[in-house]
Protein backbone atom coordinates (compact mmCIF):
# COMPACT_ATOMS: atom_id res chain seq x y z
CA UNK A 1 0.00 0.00 0.00
CA UNK A 2 1.40 3.59 -0.58
CA UNK A 3 0.01 4.75 2.77
CA UNK A 4 1.76 2.03 4.26
CA UNK A 5 5.37 3.06 2.51
CA UNK A 6 5.27 6.53 3.11
CA UNK A 7 4.58 5.77 6.71
CA UNK A 8 7.35 3.78 6.88
CA UNK A 9 9.61 6.19 5.08
CA UNK A 10 8.68 8.50 8.20
CA UNK A 11 10.17 5.80 10.85
CA UNK A 12 13.69 6.34 9.35
CA UNK A 13 16.12 7.70 12.73
CA UNK A 14 17.51 10.40 9.98
CA UNK A 15 13.33 11.67 9.50
CA UNK A 16 13.15 11.56 13.35
CA UNK A 17 16.19 13.08 14.26
CA UNK A 18 15.30 16.08 11.54
CA UNK A 19 11.73 16.48 13.22
CA UNK A 20 14.03 18.93 15.99
CA UNK A 21 15.92 21.16 13.65
CA UNK A 22 13.95 24.08 13.66
CA UNK A 23 11.70 25.54 10.64
CA UNK A 24 12.05 21.97 8.88
CA UNK A 25 11.16 20.25 11.33
CA UNK A 26 7.77 21.38 11.37
CA UNK A 27 7.41 20.57 8.28
CA UNK A 28 8.34 17.09 8.86
CA UNK A 29 6.25 16.09 11.53
CA UNK A 30 3.43 17.84 10.03
CA UNK A 31 4.45 15.21 6.92
CA UNK A 32 4.49 12.14 9.00
CA UNK A 33 1.30 12.99 11.03
CA UNK A 34 -0.65 13.17 7.71
CA UNK A 35 0.97 9.75 6.45
CA UNK A 36 0.14 8.10 9.59
CA UNK A 37 -3.22 8.83 9.94
CA UNK A 38 -3.78 8.56 6.11
CA UNK A 39 -2.39 4.94 6.91
CA UNK A 40 -4.38 4.39 9.88
CA UNK A 41 -7.54 5.17 8.24
CA UNK A 42 -6.92 2.85 5.35
CA UNK A 43 -6.06 0.18 7.29
CA UNK A 44 -8.82 0.39 10.36
CA UNK A 45 -11.30 1.99 8.03
CA UNK A 46 -11.52 2.14 4.46
CA UNK A 47 -10.66 -1.80 4.14
CA UNK A 48 -12.42 -2.98 6.30
CA UNK A 49 -15.60 -1.12 5.05
CA UNK A 50 -14.75 -2.32 1.21
CA UNK A 51 -14.80 -5.73 2.97
CA UNK A 52 -18.40 -5.19 4.38
CA UNK A 53 -19.52 -3.94 1.25
CA UNK A 54 -18.68 -6.73 -0.53
CA UNK A 55 -20.28 -8.74 1.94
CA UNK A 56 -23.65 -7.05 1.47
CA UNK A 57 -23.44 -7.38 -1.71
CA UNK A 58 -23.00 -10.86 -2.35
CA UNK A 59 -25.39 -11.29 -0.32
CA UNK A 60 -27.73 -14.37 -1.37
CA UNK A 61 -31.37 -15.78 -0.89
CA UNK A 62 -31.39 -18.86 2.15
CA UNK A 63 -34.00 -20.54 3.74
CA UNK A 64 -34.21 -18.28 6.43
CA UNK A 65 -34.12 -15.40 4.50
CA UNK A 66 -30.70 -12.70 4.67
CA UNK A 67 -28.43 -12.92 7.17
CA UNK A 68 -28.76 -9.15 8.60
CA UNK A 69 -27.01 -9.95 12.35
CA UNK A 70 -23.52 -10.78 10.84
CA UNK A 71 -22.65 -7.99 8.99
CA UNK A 72 -24.33 -5.77 11.30
CA UNK A 73 -22.04 -7.16 13.54
CA UNK A 74 -19.06 -6.61 11.49
CA UNK A 75 -20.54 -2.61 10.92
CA UNK A 76 -20.29 -2.24 14.39
CA UNK A 77 -16.62 -3.58 14.95
CA UNK A 78 -15.19 -1.53 12.40
CA UNK A 79 -17.36 1.69 13.37
CA UNK A 80 -15.69 0.96 16.72
CA UNK A 81 -12.53 0.84 14.87
CA UNK A 82 -13.40 3.82 13.06
CA UNK A 83 -13.92 5.79 15.86
CA UNK A 84 -10.70 5.05 17.84
CA UNK A 85 -8.94 6.30 14.64
CA UNK A 86 -10.31 8.77 13.51
CA UNK A 87 -10.08 10.46 17.11
CA UNK A 88 -6.28 9.21 17.24
CA UNK A 89 -5.68 11.16 13.97
CA UNK A 90 -7.63 14.38 14.81
CA UNK A 91 -5.11 14.32 18.18
CA UNK A 92 -2.04 13.84 16.12
CA UNK A 93 -3.27 16.60 13.34
CA UNK A 94 -3.85 19.28 16.13
CA UNK A 95 -0.24 18.59 17.32
CA UNK A 96 0.88 20.51 13.98
CA UNK A 97 1.36 23.92 14.27
CA UNK A 98 0.66 24.89 10.64
CA UNK A 99 1.93 28.19 11.57
CA UNK A 100 5.04 27.25 11.22
CA UNK A 101 4.76 24.89 8.55
CA UNK A 102 5.09 25.95 4.24
CA UNK A 103 2.14 26.20 2.51
CA UNK A 104 1.93 22.81 0.94
CA UNK A 105 2.31 20.64 4.16
CA UNK A 106 -0.08 23.60 5.71
CA UNK A 107 -2.91 23.27 3.22
CA UNK A 108 -2.75 19.61 3.47
CA UNK A 109 -2.70 19.12 7.32
CA UNK A 110 -5.65 22.08 7.33
CA UNK A 111 -7.57 19.98 5.04
CA UNK A 112 -7.26 16.48 6.40
CA UNK A 113 -8.34 17.86 9.74
CA UNK A 114 -11.39 19.26 7.89
CA UNK A 115 -12.08 15.89 6.64
CA UNK A 116 -11.18 13.68 9.87
CA UNK A 117 -13.71 15.91 11.98
CA UNK A 118 -16.68 15.44 9.65
CA UNK A 119 -15.51 11.24 9.42
CA UNK A 120 -15.42 11.00 12.88
CA UNK A 121 -18.86 13.04 13.80
CA UNK A 122 -20.59 10.83 11.21
CA UNK A 123 -18.93 7.90 13.27
CA UNK A 124 -20.23 9.05 17.24
CA UNK A 125 -24.09 9.50 14.94
CA UNK A 126 -24.06 6.69 13.13
CA UNK A 127 -22.24 3.86 15.75
CA UNK A 128 -25.67 3.94 18.36
CA UNK A 129 -28.16 3.49 15.96
CA UNK A 130 -25.89 0.48 14.21
CA UNK A 131 -25.24 -0.60 18.16
CA UNK A 132 -29.18 -1.25 18.33
CA UNK A 133 -30.12 -2.53 15.41
CA UNK A 134 -28.75 -5.87 16.81
CA UNK A 135 -32.10 -5.57 19.46
CA UNK A 136 -34.40 -3.71 16.43
CA UNK A 137 -33.64 -7.15 13.98
CA UNK A 138 -34.95 -9.20 17.21
CA UNK A 139 -31.47 -10.51 18.24
CA UNK A 140 -32.56 -10.51 22.29
CA UNK A 141 -36.37 -10.86 21.57
CA UNK A 142 -38.70 -11.04 19.00
CA UNK A 143 -40.13 -7.34 17.68
CA UNK A 144 -43.44 -6.99 15.88
CA UNK A 145 -43.59 -3.91 13.37
CA UNK A 146 -46.99 -2.56 12.11
CA UNK A 147 -45.91 -1.57 8.02
CA UNK A 148 -48.39 1.08 6.87
CA UNK A 149 -49.08 1.68 3.31
CA UNK A 150 -49.99 5.17 2.17
CA UNK A 151 -52.18 6.11 -0.53
CA UNK A 152 -50.96 9.71 -2.35
CA UNK A 153 -54.19 9.16 -4.04
CA UNK A 154 -55.98 10.59 -1.39
CA UNK A 155 -53.88 13.12 0.57
CA UNK A 156 -52.82 13.70 3.69
CA UNK A 157 -49.59 15.58 5.15
CA UNK A 158 -47.40 12.77 5.68
CA UNK A 159 -48.06 11.42 2.23
CA UNK A 160 -52.24 9.87 1.98
CA UNK A 161 -54.73 7.56 3.71
CA UNK A 162 -53.47 5.12 5.86
CA UNK A 163 -55.77 2.54 4.93
CA UNK A 164 -53.73 -0.78 4.48
CA UNK A 165 -51.27 -2.92 7.09
CA UNK A 166 -49.32 -5.27 7.28
CA UNK A 167 -48.03 -6.77 11.07
CA UNK A 168 -43.97 -7.69 10.50
CA UNK A 169 -42.32 -10.11 13.03
CA UNK A 170 -38.40 -9.89 13.21
CA UNK A 171 -36.71 -12.57 15.29
CA UNK A 172 -32.79 -13.49 14.71
CA UNK A 173 -32.66 -11.23 11.87
CA UNK A 174 -35.52 -12.99 10.19
CA UNK A 175 -38.49 -11.71 8.66
CA UNK A 176 -42.03 -12.82 8.22
CA UNK A 177 -45.57 -11.42 7.65
CA UNK A 178 -47.78 -12.51 11.02
CA UNK A 179 -51.03 -10.40 9.88
CA UNK A 180 -52.72 -8.13 7.45
CA UNK A 181 -55.57 -5.97 7.49
CA UNK A 182 -57.71 -3.07 5.39
CA UNK A 183 -57.29 0.02 7.74
CA UNK A 184 -60.78 1.00 7.04
CA UNK A 185 -62.48 -2.46 7.28
CA UNK A 186 -60.49 -4.27 9.69
CA UNK A 187 -60.11 -1.95 12.07
CA UNK A 188 -63.05 -0.08 14.58
CA UNK A 189 -63.73 3.79 12.70
CA UNK A 190 -65.49 6.09 13.77
CA UNK A 191 -64.39 5.32 17.65
CA UNK A 192 -61.45 7.47 19.14
CA UNK A 193 -58.21 5.87 20.34
CA UNK A 194 -57.24 6.75 23.58
CA UNK A 195 -53.62 8.17 22.58
CA UNK A 196 -52.41 11.57 23.78
CA UNK A 197 -52.71 14.46 20.89
CA UNK A 198 -51.60 17.93 21.03
CA UNK A 199 -54.79 19.83 21.25
CA UNK A 200 -53.16 22.07 18.12
CA UNK A 201 -53.65 18.96 16.36
CA UNK A 202 -57.10 18.34 16.97
CA UNK A 203 -58.02 21.92 16.39
CA UNK A 204 -56.40 21.53 12.94
CA UNK A 205 -57.37 18.17 11.78
CA UNK A 206 -60.62 17.96 14.06
CA UNK A 207 -60.70 14.41 15.82
CA UNK A 208 -60.77 12.73 12.75
CA UNK A 209 -57.15 12.02 13.34
CA UNK A 210 -57.70 9.89 16.25
CA UNK A 211 -61.26 8.83 14.52
CA UNK A 212 -60.54 6.98 11.54
CA UNK A 213 -56.91 5.00 10.96
CA UNK A 214 -56.87 6.20 7.12
CA UNK A 215 -56.47 10.16 8.64
CA UNK A 216 -53.95 9.05 11.45
CA UNK A 217 -51.33 11.05 9.14
CA UNK A 218 -53.01 14.10 8.84
CA UNK A 219 -50.60 16.22 10.84
CA UNK A 220 -47.09 16.69 9.44
CA UNK A 221 -45.75 14.60 12.62
CA UNK A 222 -44.86 11.09 11.90
CA UNK A 223 -44.87 10.02 15.59
CA UNK A 224 -48.16 11.25 16.38
CA UNK A 225 -49.63 9.13 13.33
CA UNK A 226 -47.23 6.03 14.18
CA UNK A 227 -48.52 6.48 17.82
CA UNK A 228 -52.30 6.58 16.74
CA UNK A 229 -51.67 3.47 14.42
CA UNK A 230 -49.78 1.32 17.43
CA UNK A 231 -53.10 2.18 19.38
CA UNK A 232 -55.53 1.31 16.76
CA UNK A 233 -53.76 -1.79 16.44
CA UNK A 234 -53.77 -2.69 20.20
CA UNK A 235 -57.13 -2.03 20.56
CA UNK A 236 -58.54 -3.60 17.46
CA UNK A 237 -56.00 -6.07 16.96
CA UNK A 238 -54.88 -7.14 20.07
CA UNK A 239 -51.26 -6.91 19.62
CA UNK A 240 -48.64 -3.77 20.61
CA UNK A 241 -46.72 -3.54 17.92
CA UNK A 242 -42.58 -2.43 18.64
CA UNK A 243 -42.93 0.50 16.13
CA UNK A 244 -44.37 1.63 12.79
CA UNK A 245 -42.85 1.62 9.44
CA UNK A 246 -45.10 4.26 6.90
CA UNK A 247 -44.19 3.57 3.08
CA UNK A 248 -46.29 5.25 -0.40
CA UNK A 249 -45.96 3.97 -3.77
CA UNK A 250 -43.56 6.67 -4.62
CA UNK A 251 -41.08 4.88 -2.15
CA UNK A 252 -41.87 1.23 -3.78
CA UNK A 253 -41.50 2.25 -7.50
CA UNK A 254 -37.93 3.44 -6.15
CA UNK A 255 -37.66 -0.12 -4.38
CA UNK A 256 -38.77 -1.98 -7.81
CA UNK A 257 -35.88 -0.92 -9.45
CA UNK A 258 -33.60 -2.58 -7.15
CA UNK A 259 -35.48 -5.66 -6.89
CA UNK A 260 -36.90 -6.08 -10.45
CA UNK A 261 -40.86 -6.69 -11.53
CA UNK A 262 -42.69 -8.86 -9.09
CA UNK A 263 -45.73 -10.75 -10.21
CA UNK A 264 -49.09 -10.34 -8.50
CA UNK A 265 -51.47 -13.00 -7.88
CA UNK A 266 -53.83 -10.45 -10.44
CA UNK A 267 -51.69 -11.21 -13.54
CA UNK A 268 -50.30 -8.04 -12.84
CA UNK A 269 -46.70 -7.42 -13.28
CA UNK A 270 -45.19 -4.75 -10.78
CA UNK A 271 -42.67 -2.44 -11.79
CA UNK A 272 -40.74 0.68 -11.00
CA UNK A 273 -42.80 2.05 -14.41
CA UNK A 274 -46.28 1.14 -13.57
CA UNK A 275 -46.96 1.00 -9.48
CA UNK A 276 -47.67 4.28 -8.81
CA UNK A 277 -50.05 4.35 -11.57
CA UNK A 278 -51.74 0.76 -11.18
CA UNK A 279 -51.80 1.31 -7.06
CA UNK A 280 -53.14 4.43 -6.96
CA UNK A 281 -55.62 5.11 -9.59
CA UNK A 282 -55.80 2.01 -12.60
CA UNK A 283 -57.20 -0.48 -9.53
CA UNK A 284 -59.95 1.47 -9.03
CA UNK A 285 -61.21 1.56 -12.73
CA UNK A 286 -61.09 -2.08 -12.76
CA UNK A 287 -62.83 -2.49 -9.37
CA UNK A 288 -64.90 0.42 -8.77
CA UNK A 289 -67.79 -0.06 -6.59
CA UNK A 290 -67.08 -0.38 -3.22
CA UNK A 291 -68.44 -3.73 -3.13
CA UNK A 292 -65.27 -4.56 -4.22
CA UNK A 293 -63.46 -3.68 -1.62
CA UNK A 294 -62.34 -7.51 -0.49
CA UNK A 295 -61.11 -7.76 -3.76
CA UNK A 296 -59.10 -4.31 -3.80
CA UNK A 297 -57.79 -4.85 -0.11
CA UNK A 298 -56.73 -8.33 -1.60
CA UNK A 299 -55.17 -7.10 -4.10
CA UNK A 300 -53.31 -4.75 -1.52
CA UNK A 301 -52.02 -7.38 0.98
CA UNK A 302 -50.61 -9.64 -2.22
CA UNK A 303 -48.97 -6.60 -3.34
CA UNK A 304 -46.88 -5.83 0.22
CA UNK A 305 -46.62 -9.57 0.63
CA UNK A 306 -44.81 -10.20 -2.76
CA UNK A 307 -42.85 -7.32 -2.55
CA UNK A 308 -41.58 -8.26 1.28
CA UNK A 309 -41.15 -12.12 -0.47
CA UNK A 310 -38.77 -10.67 -2.26
CA UNK A 311 -36.67 -8.28 -0.31
CA UNK A 312 -36.55 -10.93 2.90
CA UNK A 313 -35.30 -13.51 0.16
CA UNK A 314 -32.58 -10.94 -0.52
CA UNK A 315 -33.57 -11.07 -4.18
CA UNK A 316 -32.34 -7.72 -5.14
CA UNK A 317 -29.23 -5.36 -5.88
CA UNK A 318 -28.21 -3.92 -2.76
CA UNK A 319 -26.47 -0.99 -4.51
CA UNK A 320 -29.91 -0.30 -6.09
CA UNK A 321 -31.70 -0.68 -2.75
CA UNK A 322 -29.79 1.58 -0.38
CA UNK A 323 -30.18 4.47 -3.00
CA UNK A 324 -33.67 3.73 -3.89
CA UNK A 325 -34.37 3.69 0.44
CA UNK A 326 -32.11 7.33 0.52
CA UNK A 327 -34.70 8.59 -2.08
CA UNK A 328 -37.39 7.70 -0.25
CA UNK A 329 -36.45 8.89 3.08
CA UNK A 330 -35.56 12.17 1.83
CA UNK A 331 -38.82 13.23 -0.13
CA UNK A 332 -40.76 11.90 2.93
CA UNK A 333 -42.33 8.41 1.69
CA UNK A 334 -40.36 6.64 3.75
CA UNK A 335 -40.34 6.98 7.63
CA UNK A 336 -39.86 4.81 10.75
CA UNK A 337 -40.61 5.30 14.50
CA UNK A 338 -40.14 3.17 17.35
CA UNK A 339 -42.15 2.79 20.43
CA UNK A 340 -38.76 2.55 22.44
CA UNK A 341 -37.75 6.16 23.92
CA UNK A 342 -34.08 5.49 23.23
CA UNK A 343 -34.29 3.78 19.89
CA UNK A 344 -36.34 6.50 18.94
CA UNK A 345 -34.31 9.52 19.97
CA UNK A 346 -31.60 7.56 18.01
CA UNK A 347 -33.29 8.73 15.07
CA UNK A 348 -33.25 12.75 15.63
CA UNK A 349 -32.45 15.03 13.70
CA UNK A 350 -33.09 12.49 10.68
CA UNK A 351 -35.57 12.39 8.12
CA UNK A 352 -37.02 9.06 8.35
CA UNK A 353 -38.10 10.25 11.80
CA UNK A 354 -40.86 12.16 10.00
CA UNK A 355 -40.83 15.44 11.98
CA UNK A 356 -40.20 19.15 11.25
CA UNK A 357 -37.48 20.45 13.01
CA UNK A 358 -37.84 22.44 16.17
CA UNK A 359 -35.45 25.43 15.61
CA UNK A 360 -34.29 27.08 12.49
CA UNK A 361 -30.82 27.19 13.10
CA UNK A 362 -29.33 24.41 10.56
CA UNK A 363 -32.16 24.62 8.43
CA UNK A 364 -35.54 27.44 8.24
CA UNK A 365 -37.87 25.03 6.79
CA UNK A 366 -41.29 25.74 5.19
CA UNK A 367 -43.51 23.01 4.98
CA UNK A 368 -46.70 23.12 2.78
CA UNK A 369 -48.97 20.38 3.13
CA UNK A 370 -52.37 18.95 1.66
CA UNK A 371 -55.34 16.81 2.89
CA UNK A 372 -58.09 15.50 0.66
CA UNK A 373 -61.25 16.53 2.22
CA UNK A 374 -63.27 14.80 -0.69
CA UNK A 375 -63.58 11.25 0.93
CA UNK A 376 -61.92 10.36 -3.01
CA UNK A 377 -59.09 9.20 -4.63
CA UNK A 378 -58.83 12.27 -6.76
CA UNK A 379 -55.23 13.90 -5.93
CA UNK A 380 -53.82 11.61 -8.82
CA UNK A 381 -55.04 14.30 -10.69
CA UNK A 382 -54.58 17.05 -9.17
CA UNK A 383 -51.22 19.41 -9.83
CA UNK A 384 -49.50 21.58 -7.10
CA UNK A 385 -46.80 23.84 -6.78
CA UNK A 386 -45.30 26.33 -4.12
CA UNK A 387 -43.17 29.22 -3.86
CA UNK A 388 -41.64 31.18 -1.13
CA UNK A 389 -40.09 34.22 -0.93
CA UNK A 390 -38.22 36.20 1.99
CA UNK A 391 -36.53 39.13 3.42
CA UNK A 392 -34.05 36.82 5.68
CA UNK A 393 -31.11 37.64 4.04
CA UNK A 394 -31.38 41.43 4.14
CA UNK A 395 -33.75 41.76 7.68
CA UNK A 396 -32.60 38.62 9.85
CA UNK A 397 -33.62 40.47 12.64
CA UNK A 398 -37.34 41.24 11.57
CA UNK A 399 -37.78 38.94 8.47
CA UNK A 400 -40.81 38.19 6.59
CA UNK A 401 -41.75 34.86 4.84
CA UNK A 402 -44.35 34.22 2.13
CA UNK A 403 -45.57 31.53 0.60
CA UNK A 404 -48.43 30.89 -2.54
CA UNK A 405 -49.69 27.68 -3.15
CA UNK A 406 -51.29 26.29 -6.29
CA UNK A 407 -53.57 23.97 -6.89
CA UNK A 408 -55.21 23.15 -10.27
CA UNK A 409 -57.38 20.12 -11.28
CA UNK A 410 -55.77 18.36 -14.19
CA UNK A 411 -59.30 17.34 -15.24
CA UNK A 412 -61.95 17.28 -17.52
CA UNK A 413 -65.51 17.40 -16.70
CA UNK A 414 -66.22 14.47 -19.13
CA UNK A 415 -63.52 12.57 -17.61
CA UNK A 416 -65.04 13.57 -13.71
CA UNK A 417 -68.40 12.12 -14.71
CA UNK A 418 -66.45 8.58 -15.66
CA UNK A 419 -64.57 8.23 -12.70
CA UNK A 420 -65.71 4.96 -10.49
CA UNK A 421 -67.31 5.37 -7.19
CA UNK A 422 -63.24 4.87 -5.76
CA UNK A 423 -62.08 7.82 -7.19
CA UNK A 424 -64.45 10.32 -7.60
CA UNK A 425 -65.28 12.82 -3.97
CA UNK A 426 -68.08 10.63 -1.97
CA UNK A 427 -68.90 13.98 -0.43
CA UNK A 428 -69.49 16.31 -4.33
CA UNK A 429 -69.82 13.78 -6.80
CA UNK A 430 -68.03 14.93 -10.16
CA UNK A 431 -68.93 18.67 -9.10
CA UNK A 432 -66.03 19.63 -7.47
CA UNK A 433 -63.24 18.08 -4.80
CA UNK A 434 -61.80 19.71 -1.74
CA UNK A 435 -58.57 19.66 -0.53
CA UNK A 436 -56.97 21.27 2.89
CA UNK A 437 -53.92 23.43 2.88
CA UNK A 438 -51.49 23.90 5.57
CA UNK A 439 -48.81 26.26 5.20
CA UNK A 440 -46.32 25.59 8.53
CA UNK A 441 -44.00 29.12 8.99
CA UNK A 442 -40.66 28.75 10.68
CA UNK A 443 -40.15 27.85 13.92
CA UNK A 444 -41.09 31.01 16.29
CA UNK A 445 -42.73 32.98 13.94
CA UNK A 446 -46.46 34.51 13.79
CA UNK A 447 -48.85 34.45 10.77
CA UNK A 448 -48.99 37.88 9.98
CA UNK A 449 -51.47 37.18 7.09
CA UNK A 450 -53.54 34.39 4.90
CA UNK A 451 -55.13 35.49 1.44
CA UNK A 452 -56.65 34.45 -1.79
CA UNK A 453 -55.43 35.41 -4.74
CA UNK A 454 -57.28 33.08 -6.77
CA UNK A 455 -59.90 30.45 -6.11
CA UNK A 456 -61.81 27.72 -8.10
CA UNK A 457 -65.34 26.84 -7.04
CA UNK A 458 -64.43 28.79 -3.74
CA UNK A 459 -61.55 29.15 -0.94
CA UNK A 460 -61.80 29.77 2.36
CA UNK A 461 -59.49 30.98 4.79
CA UNK A 462 -60.23 28.75 7.98
CA UNK A 463 -58.70 28.64 11.58
CA UNK A 464 -54.87 28.31 11.78
CA UNK A 465 -53.05 27.17 15.22
CA UNK A 466 -49.60 27.18 16.50
CA UNK A 467 -48.29 23.35 15.97
CA UNK A 468 -45.14 22.07 16.35
CA UNK A 469 -43.73 25.11 17.55
CA UNK A 470 -44.67 27.11 14.36
CA UNK A 471 -47.65 29.05 13.00
CA UNK A 472 -49.59 27.63 10.61
CA UNK A 473 -52.37 29.07 8.04
CA UNK A 474 -54.97 26.41 6.98
CA UNK A 475 -57.17 27.13 3.69
CA UNK A 476 -59.74 25.05 2.24
CA UNK A 477 -60.03 24.76 -1.81
CA UNK A 478 -62.78 23.68 -3.73
CA UNK A 479 -62.34 23.11 -7.64
CA UNK A 480 -64.19 22.29 -10.43
CA UNK A 481 -62.50 20.19 -12.72
CA UNK A 482 -59.80 22.40 -14.31
CA UNK A 483 -60.14 24.81 -12.18
CA UNK A 484 -57.13 26.79 -10.17
CA UNK A 485 -56.70 28.30 -6.87
CA UNK A 486 -53.66 30.39 -5.36
CA UNK A 487 -53.67 31.11 -1.43
CA UNK A 488 -50.67 33.07 0.06
CA UNK A 489 -49.66 32.90 3.87
CA UNK A 490 -47.57 35.53 4.86
CA UNK A 491 -44.95 35.09 8.46
CA UNK A 492 -42.81 37.39 10.44
CA UNK A 493 -40.07 35.70 12.16
CA UNK A 494 -38.82 36.07 15.24
CA UNK A 495 -35.30 37.41 16.05
CA UNK A 496 -32.53 34.61 16.15
CA UNK A 497 -30.51 32.45 13.87
CA UNK A 498 -31.88 31.18 10.69
CA UNK A 499 -30.22 28.47 8.32
CA UNK A 500 -30.65 28.08 4.85
CA UNK A 501 -34.23 28.52 3.83
CA UNK A 502 -36.22 24.72 2.78
CA UNK A 503 -39.07 23.60 1.83
CA UNK A 504 -40.75 20.25 2.83
CA UNK A 505 -44.34 18.88 2.15
CA UNK A 506 -46.65 16.30 1.23
CA UNK A 507 -44.92 13.97 -0.88
CA UNK A 508 -47.73 13.96 -3.77
CA UNK A 509 -48.52 11.32 -6.82
CA UNK A 510 -47.63 14.94 -9.32
CA UNK A 511 -44.20 15.89 -7.20
CA UNK A 512 -44.79 19.59 -5.63
CA UNK A 513 -42.58 22.31 -7.65
CA UNK A 514 -40.92 24.38 -4.65
CA UNK A 515 -39.12 27.43 -5.52
CA UNK A 516 -36.94 29.34 -2.77
CA UNK A 517 -36.74 33.20 -3.54
CA UNK A 518 -33.48 33.50 -2.90
CA UNK A 519 -32.21 30.43 -2.89
CA UNK A 520 -29.72 31.12 -0.63
CA UNK A 521 -27.91 34.27 1.30
CA UNK A 522 -24.93 33.48 -0.89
Amino acid sequence: MHSTNAVAGTKDLTWRLAEFVPVIGENLKGVRAAAESIDEIIQEVALPSIELVNMMTAVSSTDDGIDLLTPLASAESILNSADGALKHSKTRLASINTAMTVGPVSEAVVKLTGLVSTASDTVSEIAPMVSSSSAVLGQDAPRNYLLAFQNNAESTALGGSAASYTLINVDKGKISISAQAGGSNDLKDGTPVDVEVDQSALDLYSDYLIRFPNTSTSRPDFPTAASIMQSFWARDKGTVVDGVISIDPLALAQILKATGPIPLNSGDLLSSDNAVSLLVNEIYFRYGSYDDYPIVDAFFQNAASSILTRITGGDFDIKTMLTSITDGINQGSIMVWSANPAEQSLLDGTRIQGVLPKTNDDATVIGTFFRDVSASKIDFYLQTSAETTTNVCEAPENPTFTTSVTLHSNLTQDQADDLPDYISPQNFGSDYFATEVFVYGPVGATLASSEIPMQGERTSIDPGANDLGRPVAKFTAYLKPGETSVVTATFTGAPGAYGQLEARGTPMVNMTSHTLVPGSCG
